[in-house]
């Protein structure tokens, strides 16, 4: 029987064997920092619950029927408003609800790439992002981004050089480094990309999660108009990722052509799911949802800091992550992730390997760790584990 023939822009994010071993630390009971999860203890089920059942209670025609592909009117003010509080004036018609940010990151591709068009990307940047944009075949132009910022000298040459049609950027809560760009780095791009054809996805998913500087928390790119920033936004972390409800904030004309899309996509972002929203804010501000998460991460941060210097060996560096659920490592060259993820299966521990969160060069020897959803007593287990597997290969390599 001949094999079905797989359109060509499929791609793999992890190498057969270690997707394998993922799935299989997942479903054991292996401590697993390869998922950047939220805390299910801070979900608001109770407040939740209470939503859904006066939705049913009093809207359930409109609850369980079709609505329009931009999104429900009543949750898009809710976003509105929000939105408002986070220095962009913006009404309804700038925002189109999504499922979930990813389908934003997808649309927003469909809409802006085509085979070929230089487009400007973070590097290492969100995996999924990455595949998203792939399915296009743009060409990638790497800017280099660690825990101090982003390189400002790339993305000039790449604007210089390419004219690139975008530019996705996560500027707090990067993923994976857990850096937040400073408002100076902040006005050095915008005066980078201001003249130029760029239109900036700010993927703004771990914005609210901000660790240690609350008086920048949520505040996007400096205010601009919305011509020139594609806002992409996410109630998964701080609410429910099952959910599946985020949204793009743009100019009325992309979110028109963004709506069209959507329409070809799935006609539409749930309508029940929608309106529990709706209702939960017209009763709870997302704000004191905030002050719930903030310092519960912030304490999950704090114990893996603290374990990571006291168990993984000298020669590993990793950032201190501002905003965000994860720890970026970078190992000496000469050791493997991805061969090093089997070893560190055997001892009860996985982590992501690092090689697919890069665009072009993929370096072998970085890996990213999540601490959102383990328990400190897991955390310090996890990461001592860990720091024998990794101190093992680490004198090895030096033989």
């Amino acid at each position: 029987m001949p094999r079905p023939a797989f359109k060509n822009w499929i791609t793999h994010v992890q190498t057969a064997r270690t997707e394998q071993l993922l799935k299989y630390a997942a479903q054991s009971e292996v401590i697993s920092f390869a998922g950047g999860l939220p805390a299910e203890e801070l979900f608001p089920a109770a407040e939740l619950e209470e939503a859904f059942q006066t939705v049913i209670t009093e809207q359930a025609a409109e609850a369980l029927q079709y609505t329009w592909a931009e999104g429900c009117e009543r949750l898009r003010e809710h976003i509105v408003a929000q939105m408002k509080e986070r220095g962009l004036n913006v009404t309804a018609q700038n925002i189109i609800v999504t499922s979930g940010a990813q389908q934003g990151l997808d649309l927003l591709a469909k809409l802006f790439l085509s085979r070929g068009d230089p487009m400007l990307i973070e590097s290492p940047t969100y995996v999924p992002a990455i595949q998203a944009f792939e399915m296009h075949a743009p060409q990638f132009l790497p800017v280099a981004r660690d825990s101090k910022g982003i390189d400002i000298d790339a993305l000039r040459r790449g604007l210089l050089q390419r004219d690139p049609r975008l530019f996705y950027l996560i500027p707090a809560g990067h993923n994976p480094t857990g850096s937040v760009l400073t408002r100076e780095q902040q006005r050095e791009l915008l005066a980078a990309t201001s003249g130029t054809h760029v239109q900036i996805i700010e993927d703004a998913a771990y914005a609210d999660i901000q660790l240690d500087d609350n008086s920048a928390r949520s505040n996007p790119l400096l205010p601009v108009e919305l011509s020139r920033i594609l806002y992409l936004g996410s109630f998964s972390k701080v609410l429910s990722p099952g959910l599946r409800v985020g949204w793009i904030a743009a100019s009325p004309e992309v979110i028109r052509q963004l709506a069209l899309i959507k329409q070809a996509s799935d006609l539409q972002t749930s309508t029940l799911n929608q309106l529990v929203l709706a209702r939960y804010f017209d009763s709870n501000a997302l704000k004191d949802q905030i002050a719930r998460c903030v310092p519960f991460y912030r304490q999950r941060r704090d114990v893996m800091l603290e374990s990571l210097a006291a168990e993984f060996p000298s020669e590993a560096r990793w950032t201190k992550p501002a905003a965000g659920f994860s720890v970026w490592v970078e190992l000496p060259q000469n050791c493997d992730t991805e061969d090093l993820l089997t070893q560190a299966v055997g001892r009860g521990v996985a982590f992501e390997p690092g090689r697919p969160f890069f665009v072009t060069q993929k370096p072998r020897n970085y890996l990213r760790l999540s601490y959102s959803n383990l328990p400190p007593e897991h955390i310090r287990s996890g990461v001592r584990r860990l720091g024998e597997v990794l101190k093992r290969a680490v004198s090895q390599s030096k033989v």
